[in-house]
Order: structure tokens, then C-alpha cells, then sequence
């Protein structure tokens, strides 16, 4: 994989994981406009295990980041080793 696009994966599952670990807690996710018109799913989308189903999400993406990122650094490792020094 192109090293600037293994850097842009692995800074959007980090960035995603964080976002969707701390948004379920926050006033932005109390007051969506969405949730305004529908109070089922006003209910649901404000019930403490679908905020934590959701925060869960975030940390399998901010792990999946961060085994990428692992992956990502011992590829580098692996690139210097190899090429022969001038």
C-alpha cells in the first residue's frame, strides 16, 4: 500500500475511533437535530448501552488504528534496513 494512503488510513480510524468514543457523551449528541422530530428514536439514540455500543465502536477503531500503525512503523523499520546505505 502507497505510504500516504497507510498515514491517511491510520490517521482516520484514529480520528473516527476518538470521535465516536467521546460524541455519545457530549451535548452534541443530546441536542441533534434529528432527534427533535422523533421521539423513538430520541429514546433510543439517548439509552446508555446504545451510547456505549457506539463509544465500543470507537475503541475497535482507535485499536485497528493503532495495530495499523504498528504494522505501519515495523514496514518502515523493514524499507531502512534494506536499502543499502550510500
Amino acid at each position: 500500500m502507497n505510504r500516504f494512503l497507510a498515514a491517511a488510513f491510520i490517521l482516520f480510524c484514529l480520528e473516527l475511533g476518538l470521535f465516536l468514543i467521546f460524541v455519545p457523551w457530549s451535548t452534541l449528541w443530546e441536542n441533534n437535530v434529528v432527534l427533535t422530530y422523533s421521539l423513538p428514536l430520541r429514546r433510543f439514540f439517548l439509552n446508555n448501552f446504545v451510547r456505549g455500543a457506539v463509544s465500543g465502536l470507537g475503541v475497535v477503531d482507535v485499536v485497528l488504528g493503532l495495530s495499523e500503525l504498528g504494522r505501519f512503523w515495523k514496514s518502515l523499520k523493514i524499507v531502512n534496513r534494506t536499502t543499502p546505505a550510500e
